[in-house]
């Protein structure tokens, strides 16, 4: 059993620290005992917004996207006011689109505040979720999230993974209070977020069929709480008390049957199925077409299509998404949590996932490109068994009096070691060179006819959308676009996603009628820790290398 919470600053040289911490706050030790009175939640207020401070910085410092698939979502929102398809687009996620529609219209940097905002309300419901465990130092999940190098590299940027976070979250908020078809109805969105929804919903549907037992020991009703929450706790125990008698039990007061039981929660599972169809009939509504979500399916999900690699893949890189020190703490909760009532649900659907993708991208199954991002989507679960492991290793009696030391260290540690992992990522560099080429192309053609592009970016920042100007898709598709492109319309290229994306070069394209206006080659260091700026921690970290790219501008010339 984990170690039952008194306040988030049980022991005294915690208290110590606090007090130390705060002494310029008027009054620190009644400020102090406020918190602790509040459970922490103050502390916890100050760890969100110093979230959301480093968010907004990394919003500035880093203004292009780490991956394509960001530039990609943002105008497939922005394209869905003029191209209603892209609502219940497959591959888009409809919810994502739809959330993100009308921050798209504002432009890309209020789209990425909004995305910051989401991620914000995943931690904080992060952090409730501990609470509602009652685990001790339920604050620390929030630092410990920003610890996960994955979700670092997402929590500002348009990607699908922290909305599905945010939804699990709130899910397993709803199901472990108790209110079971809450947390049925919230989960039944997570297909719109990610097609992994499907699979969750699927076993979150099992876990209410087979494990009842089980299932209701995971109400916090049943764990023994501190004093000042008694009476709170037999209310809620009474309320789940009654519901459990209700699916035991018919109107008469006699037991009915287990299988009377079983097909009585096969009923309510039904409701596990209202985001796909909500999808379904917007779909009908949108496309007139019954089988949208079918004919829709994206080409490139399909096996083999990143090739294959090993069932440990995911393991392998599990430091990434787990954080480089925090793997340790992680690890001792995840293996707590096999023997945790309270913490199965949360467990289990880490493992869900995990195991997922692992058995995906050792087949080659759906398109699975291994990325460990993907396990952004348990972000709140990593961090929550990450705090039972940090709690549990400091519950032992000799280590009490390092805990605050440790807790700064490893934190700053990890903290450091994301934002190394950020700078790293080569693509969020090239913003830099594609606003360049951008601004010297609207001083010679303030008007252009058309566009063509290999990175989305471009796109982005010359206010297009993919109707007007759609993507390459593949070389067949690009030959029959540059084709039929009227005089005038500019072929924007790079050296990297152009050969390797489409499978052509700037080179060919200008033999097929295209003249070359520009080519220029950039050398990008990293943006925040290039060589030489912070010697005092280059030896904590592999030197990052310069982005070296070949970005050309093509313009058709008349027949």
């Amino acid at each position: 059993m984990s170690s039952i919470v008194v306040g988030p600053w049980d022991d005294g040289g915690s208290l110590l620290c606090v007090r130390f911490l705060f002494f310029l706050v008027p009054g620190p030790i009644k400020y102090v005992r406020g918190m602790e009175k509040n459970g922490g939640s103050r502390v916890a207020a100050i760890a969100v917004v110093f979230m959301a401070v480093i968010g907004v910085l990394l919003i500035f410092l880093f203004p292009g996207s780490p991956e394509q698939d960001v530039d990609y979502h943002f105008l497939m929102a922005r394209t869905a006011w003029v191209d209603h398809f892209y609502f219940v687009d497959v591959w888009g996620r409809p919810l994502f689109t739809t959330l993100f529609a009308p921050a798209a219209l504002l432009g890309f940097i209020p789209s990425r505040f909004f995305a910051l905002a989401i991620s914000v309300a995943a931690a904080w419901q992060t952090y409730r979720l501990a609470c509602d465990l009652r685990m001790s130092r339920a604050w620390l999940v929030i630092p410990f999230l920003l610890g996960q190098q994955t979700f670092f590299e997402l929590y500002s940027n348009l990607f699908t993974e922290p909305v599905f976070a945010l939804i699990l979250v709130v899910a397993l908020r709803c199901h472990i209070s108790g209110r079971i078809k809450s947390g049925m109805l919230v989960a039944s969105l997570l297909p719109l977020a990610r097609p992994e929804g499907v699979f969750v919903c699927l076993f979150w549907g099992l876990w209410i069929l087979i494990l009842p037992q089980r299932e209701r020991q995971t109400s916090p009703c049943r764990l023994k709480l501190p004093e000042a929450s008694s009476d709170r706790a037999r209310t809620s125990g009474n309320a789940v008390n009654e519901r459990e008698r209700g699916v035991r039990m018919g109107t008469s007061g006699d037991v009915v049957p287990r299988y009377k039981r079983l097909v009585g929660r096969l009923g309510i599972t039904i409701i596990l199925a209202s985001g796909v169809v909500i999808w379904w009939f917007a779909a009908l509504l949108l496309t007139g077409d019954p089988l949208f979500i079918l004919h829709n399916w994206p080409a490139t999900w399909h096996t083999d299509m990143y090739g294959h690699g090993t069932f440990l893949s995911y393991a392998q890189r599990s430091q990434e998404f787990a954080g480089v020190i925090l793997i340790v703490p992680f690890i001792l909760g995840l293996l707590r949590g096999f023997r945790s009532s309270y913490l199965s649900l949360i467990t289990s659907v880490f493992l869900v996932l995990f195991l997922l993708h692992s058995i995906f991208v050792k087949y080659g199954l759906f398109g699975e490109a291994g990325f460990p991002r993907y396990m952004v989507s348990v972000a709140p679960a990593i961090a929550v068994l990450t705090l039972e492991g940090w709690n549990t290793i400091f519950s032992v009696k000799i280590l009490r009096p390092f805990v605050i030391v440790a807790g700064w260290v490893v934190v700053i540690f990890s903290i450091l070691q994301s934002v190394h992992y950020l700078d790293s990522m080569v693509w969020a560099r090239d913003a830099v060179a594609i606003d360049e080429m951008a601004n010297w192309l609207q001083q010679q053609y303030p008007s252009l006819p058309g566009l063509i592009w290999s990175n989305a970016r471009m796109c982005i920042i010359l206010k297009r959308n993919l109707k007007d100007c759609p993507p390459a898709g593949n070389r067949e598709k690009l030959f029959a676009l540059l084709e039929k492109a009227p005089a005038g319309t500019i072929v924007f290229w790079d050296n990297e996603i152009g050969p390797n994306w489409f499978g052509t070069t700037s080179a060919e394209i200008e033999g097929r009628g295209y003249k070359l206006l520009t080519s220029r080659h950039y050398s990008l260091p990293a943006l925040i820790v290039p060589p030489g700026r912070f010697p005092g921690i280059a030896p904590l970290f592999p030197p990052i290398p310069s982005r070296e790219i070949e970005l050309s501008l093509l313009k058709r010339t008349g027949d």
